[in-house]
């Protein structure tokens, strides 16, 4: 069996867990179809962590991520 130290291998970002929450809250999905309520979750939570994450090719791969997601559904 692994173990892994789920800390160790985080990605450093500018945002500490207060500031992400806050981040978070700002998605209004009152305009989002329910049926894409999750999609538009995740899409915002990846912006977010691209956006504060102090890694540039890391968050480089995060929008390109964000990108191709959005572009197949």
């Amino acid at each position: 069996m692994k173990v892994s130290n789920k800390q160790a291998e985080a990605i450093p970002s500018r945002m500490n867990l207060s500031e992400f929450g806050n981040a978070m809250k700002q998605l209004d999905l009152s305009s989002v179809p329910e049926h894409k309520h999750s999609q538009a979750i995740m899409d915002h939570l990846m912006g977010i962590m691209a956006d504060s994450i102090t890694d540039r090719e890391k968050a480089q791969e995060i929008h390109i991520s964000r990108l191709l997601r959005r572009k197949q559904k």
